[in-house]
């Protein structure tokens, strides 16, 4: 049997492993009426009107405008003549709450305890104050409205795609990265259990003398790479059943998805990056969890954090794009897949940074698989003991 074949039926043997297509339709089946559930209950909040509170008001007569309207809040202006009489009444819980009005501006709002009302009072009583002050204003409504208008800015990049385009490449470039962020997270915790189980199994020792290390580990990361993929696929398509049929079972409206990209190389280039950058960081936990023998006891477990950091970065980045710190972040390999992404969809790149990140994304794929056999091929006939890290590194040194 050739080294490919190995590799193919180890693969095959580990995506059957994790894969039961039964119980995938089964979790599909579930989610989406958890989904309809959790519409269903939304639905019903949303269209819940909350309990009308009586509020009695002292000194609204100073506002020089009526009392605004605030959902779930009825006024009492007239209810008690002074503010210590309000108060009392608010601690006797005689009124739902009260509002003082100061002679020189501004309130006082009184509860008994914390209320959901309280925080939409401001908000009303600003907007009412300012149309009052622009009511007093010798100004025509046209400029009124031109005063209360924003100042409209649009961009456009001229030669790259502008517009709907643009926003719509960026859209689907998050969701490619996304995406791949989901199959690192779906792909680990099975990775670590493919990989350490071996440990333990008595039987490991002979399948080494049939199959190769480096053969196995390969195997492993191919066939639980495409468990991954395929838990990420169902979990996806999950979630747009749902965003699309949902709305339409409970009377709401539908959304539309964006328009298709038309910058195709550039979401290529994106595509091709998170695919790299995916492969590195599974072999890159393989060679983890090679040295780990029990993953539920293990320190080292807290490494699955790792790919975290490099998000956190790029969000970090987005505005400062154009620092030397995202250049080279953005062909740094443990971070390229992250950041170069925020760089190709935020400032003009030039064409040898992509080129030089996606070989270094490539080299560092290949240096990390064959880390990952070396170690694998130590660690495994090391059970009862994690190496040390200068053991590790030694390890990798060898590859």
């Amino acid at each position: 049997m050739t080294r490919a074949q190995q590799v193919r039926i180890i693969a095959w043997w580990e995506f059957n492993r994790f894969v039961k297509w039964r119980q995938q339709f089964i979790g599909i089946a579930v989610m989406l009426g958890l989904s309809a559930m959790i519409g269903g209950v939304t639905k019903l909040i949303t269209g819940a009107r909350g309990k009308q509170v009586e509020v009695a008001v002292v000194g609204a007569a100073t506002l020089g405008f009526p009392l605004p309207d605030v959902d779930g809040v009825t006024w009492l202006p007239e209810r008690y003549g002074d503010a210590e009489a309000l108060r009392a009444a608010v601690a006797a819980d005689s009124v739902g709450g009260g509002l003082i009005i100061a002679a020189d501006g501004g309130g006082e709002v009184l509860v008994r305890r914390k209320s959901a009302w309280t925080t939409r009072v401001a908000p009303a009583f600003t907007q009412a104050h300012q149309a009052a002050a622009f009511g007093q204003l010798p100004l025509s409504a046209e400029q009124r409205r031109a005063l209360e208008a924003p100042f409209a800015v649009r961009i456009t990049a001229l030669g790259t795609g502008g517009g709907a385009s643009a926003g719509s490449s960026r859209l689907y470039a998050n969701i490619l990265l996304g995406i791949g962020l989901v199959v690192l997270f779906n792909g680990f915790a099975s990775l670590f259990v493919g990989i350490t189980g071996e440990k333990q199994q008595r039987i490991t020792e002979q399948m080494l003398s049939m199959v190769s290390p480096q053969s196995w580990i390969d195997g492993k990361i191919l066939g639980l790479a495409a468990a991954a993929v395929v838990g990420t696929v169902m979990m996806v398509a999950t979630a747009l059943v749902a965003f699309l049929m949902l709305p339409r079972i409970f009377g709401g409206s539908v959304p539309t998805l964006p328009p298709p990209p038309t910058e195709l190389g550039l979401l290529a280039m994106i595509a091709l990056v998170t695919l790299l950058g995916t492969a590195m960081w599974f072999a890159f936990m393989a060679a983890i969890a090679a040295t780990i023998d029990d993953p539920n006891s293990s320190p080292r477990g807290a490494m699955l954090m790792i790919p975290v950091l490099p998000t956190t970065l790029a969000f970090v980045l987005v505005s400062r794009a154009e620092s030397t710190v995202a250049q080279v972040l953005a062909i740094f390999p443990l971070t390229s897949m992250a950041v170069l992404p925020v760089r190709l969809l935020s400032t003009a790149v030039p064409w040898w940074e992509p080129a030089l990140a996606i070989a270094l994304l490539a080299a560092s794929v290949w240096a990390f698989r064959r880390a990952a056999g070396k170690i694998f091929a130590a660690g495994v006939l090391l059970y009862g003991k994690e190496p040390t890290l200068a053991e590790t590194l030694r390890w990798a040194r060898e590859a």
